[in-house]
């Protein structure tokens, strides 16, 4: 399973690179379509790295503990709930400095990207700061 999860971040990584490349070398003022090249497949790795975790935690749950499996259908519905929240409490703002906007759909979903990156981010340090703070006190 380790194995499977490396292969899929090394692919997702060298993609991510090379096209990240190829927009930064061939992007300018007049020429916008490598910067909406490079937002649609920010979008399409991002959901597909969550689609592969998530199918990756069901698999191995199921694997290893059926019990685990249950854990794990719960968090994927908690998480999909957290994405249909931000969903409908994001704003969909228009982009500022831009002579051309994109469609409300893409400014909405940009907003939900953005307002999950921000949670997420935020749930990472205070993980980090409580997992510090209990393995301080388990090793007393």
């Amino acid at each position: 399973m380790n194995k499977i999860a490396k292969i899929t971040g090394w692919i997702l990584g060298l993609l991510g690179l090379v096209l990240g490349g190829w927009c930064l070398a061939s992007g300018d003022a007049t020429n916008t379509a490598p910067v909406d090249v490079l937002l649609r497949f920010t979008y399409i790795l991002f959901i597909a790295a969550v689609v592969i975790l998530l199918g990756l935690a069901v698999i191995k749950s199921a694997a290893n503990d059926p019990k685990g499996l249950v854990k794990a259908l719960i968090f994927i519905v908690i998480a999909a709930a957290l994405v249909i929240g931000v969903y409908f409490v994001s704003a969909g703002s228009p982009a500022i400095n831009v002579k051309t906007q994109p469609s409300a759909q893409w400014l909405k979903i940009t907003d939900t990207v953005m307002l999950l990156t921000a949670i997420l981010g935020i749930g990472a340090v205070c993980a980090i700061i409580f997992g510090v703070i209990r393995n301080a006190i388990n090793s007393k």
